[in-house]
């Protein structure tokens, strides 16, 4: 069968069930049925697909039983077995948070601000696959802390740790930590000693989220209690305050009709410099703040 109109097919498939970008998503599928990357179901697309059989029938069938999972709306980083994150690919798997694009941003702001450190101290919590503390490690020399409670996010978040080590800056190292985020008793050496807190914690207010693919990430890593989801935000920042050092910088995920109060929050537990950071589609993501008092 001809590439492109395996793809036209399967494009029209995938829009008709919902998914947007059938169109890309169709060439991703094809890619991980044919053991071929992305790039190369492009380069068959820019050939005359009228000449060309580029899949076996083997191909087409794993193809098509790939198709039908995506059409149930399981997330295409599943079927992949790894999500792109940052510079990195990372594992992931069901029962494992699946990390956003959207999140990069907060690496992004993080790396930034630790440019003129020379190894400081980070603590990821809520870390699930890793994913934050990992791409921070990537840009800069850092000594993370990934800190995640629940078992199975866990050992994805090692095997991401061992997976990644030869992409990491020169000295930088990720240490697995499997621990309650809310603990007061977290990490009790590092108190008062880190230059970086961040956290992609669970925000969501009920009900379930209203995207399918979102239902099958752990109910743990999305529901932050509450009427406005926020109960857990507000257990967490006095475990991020007091891991900080005078002049830290701490940095959370919110949703965006969440940045008022978690900005309250903030000043609340003694943080100055208080802002909104929004994500690469413009809207308010994250808050971020600077420990000021001891």
């Amino acid at each position: 069968m001809k590439v492109n109109a395996l793809l036209r097919e399967a494009s029209a498939e995938l829009g008709e069930a919902g998914v947007e970008w059938g169109s890309s998503e169709a060439a991703k599928l094809l890619a991980l049925a044919c053991g071929e990357s992305r790039g190369e179901v492009e380069i068959w697309q820019a050939l005359n697909p009228d000449l060309f059989e580029v899949a076996s029938e083997a191909q087409i069938v794993r193809f098509r039983f790939l198709l039908s999972r995506r059409l149930e709306r399981i997330p295409l980083q599943h079927l992949e077995g790894k999500a792109p994150f940052g510079g990195l690919d990372l594992k992931v798997a069901p029962g494992v948070f699946v990390p956003r694009p959207e999140t990069e941003s907060m690496a992004d702001a993080a790396a930034l601000f630790l440019s003129d450190f020379p190894r400081p101290v980070v603590v990821d919590l809520c870390a699930g696959t890793g994913a934050v503390g990992l791409e921070v490690c990537r840009r800069r020399k850092c000594l993370c802390f990934e800190v995640e409670k629940m078992p199975k996010p866990f050992r994805i978040l090692r095997e991401n740790i061992c997976a990644c080590r030869k992409k990491l800056h020169p000295g930088s190292e990720c240490v697995p930590v499997r621990a309650d985020a809310l603990s007061p008793s977290l990490l009790p050496f590092l108190s008062g000693k880190a230059e970086c807190v961040i956290s992609n914690p669970p925000y969501l207010p009920l009900p379930a989220p209203k995207q399918p693919e979102a239902a099958k990430d752990p109910k743990e890593a999305l529901f932050g209690g509450g009427p406005d989801g926020l109960s857990f935000v507000r257990r967490l920042l006095p475990s991020c305050s007091r891991l900080l050092k005078r002049g830290g910088l701490c940095m959370i995920e919110h949703e965006s009709g969440q940045s008022g109060e978690v900005s309250s929050l903030f000043l609340r537990f003694g943080f100055k410099d208080v802002e909104t950071v929004k994500d690469l589609s413009g809207r308010d993501r994250f808050t971020r703040g600077i420990k000021w008092q001891k």
